[in-house]
This record gives C-alpha cells, structure tokens and sequence, in this order.
C-alpha cells in the first residue's frame, strides 16, 4: 500500500487549514466550551517542534494527551501519513504563536520524563481540538487523563464524517485497517476493524480474538469493564483502536477501557462524565 501521491498532495491542504485558522467544521457551543481550559497551569517557550503531538521545552519533552497524532520519521520509526504534513503544519502554528504554548494538565501531567498535558495557541485554540476536527488525530484517551474526552470524540466523528484528512484514504487501509489486511508492517496506533470470533477469561488477562489479531485485557483493568458485555461481542464486528505490536507471528494489542472499542465506546464515557458532574 503507497500513500506517497496523496500524503504529498496534502501538504499544502493541511497547512493552509492551520496557517489561517481556516476550520471545515462547525463549533457547537458546547463543543467549544467543553474544549476551553478549565485553568491554565503552565505557559511554555517551544524550543523544538518534534512532529505534531511533542515538542522539547527546554530539556523537557511535552506531550499532547487524549490523541494520537501521525508521526514524521523519527527515532527509526517509519514516517506515518500525513505524519510529516502535520508536523510542519503544527510547527507553523507555534511559530505564529510565537513559540508560546499554554498548558493544561490533567490528572496524570508525567509520565517517563514527559510532560501531559492539553496545549492552547496564542489565540485560545485547543491544538488537539484543531487537529482532530481537520482530520489529522484520533482520539486516544490514556486513563486516569479523560479531560476533554467527548469533545474530542465529537469532532473526530465529524471530521469521518466529513471525510477530512486523514479520512480521505479509509479505502486504502487509513486510518481504519480490516483485521484480516494487518501485518508486521503495520506496526503502530490505528484504527482495526474485524470479526471477534473468540471472547474468553484467562487467568490474568481477558482474551479477544479477530482472525490473526489477538486482543488482551489484563486483569487489573477489567475493573473498568463489563465482562458480559465483553463476552457478547463474540461474532460482532468492532473497531479497536490502540497501540499494535507484532509478536509470534500475529498482531497483538493490550487494551487499557472500553473507550478503545467503538461498540462500548458511548456507554464508558457517558459513565466518565456523570461521574465528573457529581464531583
């Protein structure tokens, strides 16, 4: 599968989007609100724009949470579509806020030397707001951080629906991969849809299976799932979007909530939210 005609004819797309502030999609009232800081916690000078999610503040790393953004080739990764669109467009948008990002942390602001946080622009943009709306993240929440969840999950829906960015090229595998078409090759955070043929308790991790896909949840974050609703998807298609890895010959996944499968998607962060309104 090649992406090079199309992620090049982007380039252009993407940062003429980001450079004006010129957005496709319609702001609700409270999508915009939802998405606006609840306090600002940290005003930071970018020294390096890494690609369109980190950033190196002075000998720090700061990371967007709640999304994953296609990353440029780094670290001998290889480049991701759009990956290096999106870092140049990202990398504009700071130097017209003048290096300047303002930070909101969540419930878990480090993580392995990294900062987490939500960054706004100098003109009270949301970066990850701007980027899921246009098509070039997805959500990609990381328990105990939710903040910002739904409005996330709101414009990265209205973004597929639109087709924008990213959801350009879902006839090609992008962002959305067939179980059956993942391989080695595809290593890395996506979107898979497939068949679970298999649902069943091991002992220190629940097991779901789609063709050559094997998908574990262990045991100390079954807490925030319903077993039975688990083992009722056995013959439904989903989407399971994470974080996968090549081993033994099959792709493996290690889900952390059920944020990350679309059919209990609604249910869990409809929960997140009555039980921060009862804060």
């Amino acid at each position: 599968m090649s992406l090079l005609l199309p992620v090049k004819s982007l380039v252009v797309v993407a940062a003429g989007l980001f450079v004006f502030g010129v957005t496709p999609l319609i702001w609700t009232t409270a999508l915009a609100d939802d998405c606006a800081p609840n306090k600002i916690d940290q005003r930071v000078k970018v020294d390096v724009v890494y690609d369109g999610s980190e950033f190196l503040v002075r000998d720090t790393v700061v990371s967007l949470t709640g999304v994953h953004v296609p990353t440029a080739a780094r670290h001998l990764r290889a480049p991701q579509p759009l990956g290096k669109a999106v870092a140049q467009a990202v990398g504009e948008l700071v130097y017209r806020s003048k290096g300047q990002l303002n930070l909101e942390y969540d419930q878990l602001n480090t993580q392995n030397g990294r900062i987490l946080a939500h960054a706004y622009l100098g003109d009270g943009r949301n970066l990850a707001l701007t980027l899921l709306e246009n098509g070039f993240a997805l959500v990609n929440t990381q328990l105990p951080n939710s903040l910002h969840a739904q409005c996330y999950r709101q414009a990265e829906a209205r973004a597929r629906a639109a087709k924008l960015g990213l959801w350009q090229f879902q006839e090609m595998g992008v962002p959305v991969v067939e179980s059956k078409a993942l391989t080695g090759e595809r290593r890395g955070f996506q979107i898979v849809r497939g068949k679970i043929v298999n649902a069943e308790q091991k002992s220190s991790y629940f097991l779901l299976t789609m063709d050559t896909v094997s998908l574990r949840i262990p045991n100390e974050s079954l807490k925030w799932f319903d077993v039975k609703a688990l083992l009722a998807l056995k013959g439904k298609t989903v989407e399971i979007r994470d974080e996968f890895t090549f081993y033994r010959n099959h792709m493996v996944a290690s889900l952390e909530h059920p944020g990350q499968i679309d059919l209990l998607a609604d249910a869990f962060y409809d929960g997140l939210a009555k039980a921060k309104s009862k804060r």
